[in-house]
């Protein structure tokens, strides 16, 4: 049997249920820029999955501590430091898993909003 060609374009990743039950720490932003022009065309946003509540179906699967790089274009960088680093919640997130072993994850999104830390599961 021949292999098939262009499967991935049919692969959904649903980053919307990947993120609802973790909480991400802003740790900082740089510029994203075009890799040809070298325009900044937006910002990295680069954050911590401070917490990690989502059932993978698989005992031992946590994601807590992993760094999640996300860009927003259009959004411009800013510095972050001790006093403007905080929980945020990405806008209409999308996401695209790739990788030889589909265990990277390229994120986009329209922007975030900083929003409280959960405390063991609650607000």
């Amino acid at each position: 049997m021949a292999g098939l060609k262009g499967l991935k374009a049919f692969q959904k990743f649903d980053v919307k249920s990947f993120l609802a039950k973790k909480q991400l720490l802003l740790m900082a932003m740089d510029d994203w820029k075009d890799y040809q022009s070298s325009e900044v065309i937006g910002a990295k946003l680069r954050t911590t999955i401070w917490t990690d509540d989502t059932d993978y179906g698989k005992a031992g699967i946590n994601n807590e501590g992993i760094e999640l790089e996300v860009k927003a274009r259009g959004l411009k960088a800013e510095p972050v430091n001790r006093k403007n680093r905080g929980f945020i919640r990405l806008r209409n997130p999308r996401a695209n898993v790739y990788g030889d072993f589909q265990n990277q994850l390229s994120i986009e999104a329209d922007g975030f909003d900083y929003v409280e830390e959960k405390k063991d599961g609650n607000k």
